[in-house]
Formats: C-alpha cells, structure tokens, sequence
C-alpha cells in the first residue's frame, strides 16, 4: 500500500482548492446558463474567480468540448443581432473582438455568412443603412417635421454610430434629401 506524500494540511489545502475550483466551475455555468458567452469571457470570469489560468483553460475546454462554448456559434448570433439592430458590420466585428474574438474570425465567420446568403457586403451594408434612415424619416414626417439639414445632421450621427463609414452616410443622407424633394414637388402638383 503506497503512502501519500501530502501532510494533512497539504491534503486540506488540496481539498480547498478542488472545491474552489468546482465552486468556479459550476458559477460558470449558470453564467452560461444566463446568456450564451465567448470563451475568452468566460476564462476571464474563472480567473477571476480565483482559478489559476491552466485550471481556467481546462474548464473552458471541457465547457467547449460539450458544447457549451462555441466562438463560431456565438459570432453568428451576434452578427444577427447586431444587423436586427440595424449595426454595419466592421462596428459588430469592432464589438466582437472587445468580447475576445478574433477580428479574423469574425470576418471569416462573416464571409460565411454572407456567402450562405449570397449577398455582397457593401450593398447589404448599404441597404441596412437605408432601412435606418427611411425610418427616421417616416418617423419624422410622422410628427409632422421637415427634413431639413439639421434632420438630415441627426440621420447621419445615427448612422455613423452605428458604424457605418462616411460613404455609406452619405449615400444615405442624399437619398433622404432626393425623397424630400419628392414629397415636396408632390406637395406642390396638389
């Protein structure tokens, strides 16, 4: 019969910090449970939990192998969400990597995406553009107000915070403008 080399405290301490690191395991997963997360937040969330970064790695890869942790996965969701709420793409891969998702795969998974689709990007970003500004702009001509250039100065923050670049702004903005100017010549035929 073999000895343990570890003294009772050794052995105590061990035992601490099997049960610190089930504690930390199982406050993962109600995380989990909570919301789907990326890996990287969900090492974070260990380590800070008091779990050396190889015992964090462990459990990340046990949470991964059965499914529980899936970057791919959670970049497709995300990437959903974000164009529900009418965000351009490169502001979601901007949000994406803050979460600790690499920029290239979230570009990959994008591609992917965009290829199942059979879209190109930059008419898809431009539309989703349009989509945010036509409704502005039916909300504004809903109260009653013109779409004038300080309208037209608030359409373009909104889109520039969504992450849209300068050309797309403006692309939208003039086609904002060209519909106001329908309206208007309709208004005057009457």
């Amino acid at each position: 019969m073999m000895k343990s080399c570890l003294s009772g405290n050794d052995k105590e301490r061990d035992n601490d910090n099997k049960r610190q690191i089930e504690k930390a395991r199982q406050a993962a997963l109600r995380k989990l449970s909570a919301r789907e997360r990326t890996e990287k937040e969900i090492l974070d969330f260990l380590k800070e939990a008091g779990c050396t970064h190889e015992e964090a790695a462990e459990i990340t890869a046990e949470f991964r192998e059965w499914g529980y942790i899936d970057d791919e996965k959670y970049c497709r969701r995300y990437f959903e969400y974000g164009r529900s709420k009418g965000k351009a793409a490169p502001r979601i891969v901007s949000e994406l990597t803050q979460k600790g998702i690499s920029s290239e795969k979230a570009r990959r998974v994008l591609a992917a995406m965009k290829e199942e689709a059979g879209g190109d990007g930059w008419t898809e970003d431009r539309q989703a553009a349009l989509s945010v500004g036509m409704k502005m702009t039916a909300a504004q001509r809903e109260l009653g107000k013109a779409i004038d250039d300080k309208f037209l100065a608030k359409v373009g923050r909104r889109l520039t915070g969504l992450g849209y670049d300068s050309g797309t702004c403006y692309y939208v903005i003039g086609k904002i403008r060209d519909y106001g100017r329908e309206r208007e010549r309709e208004r005057e035929d009457e």
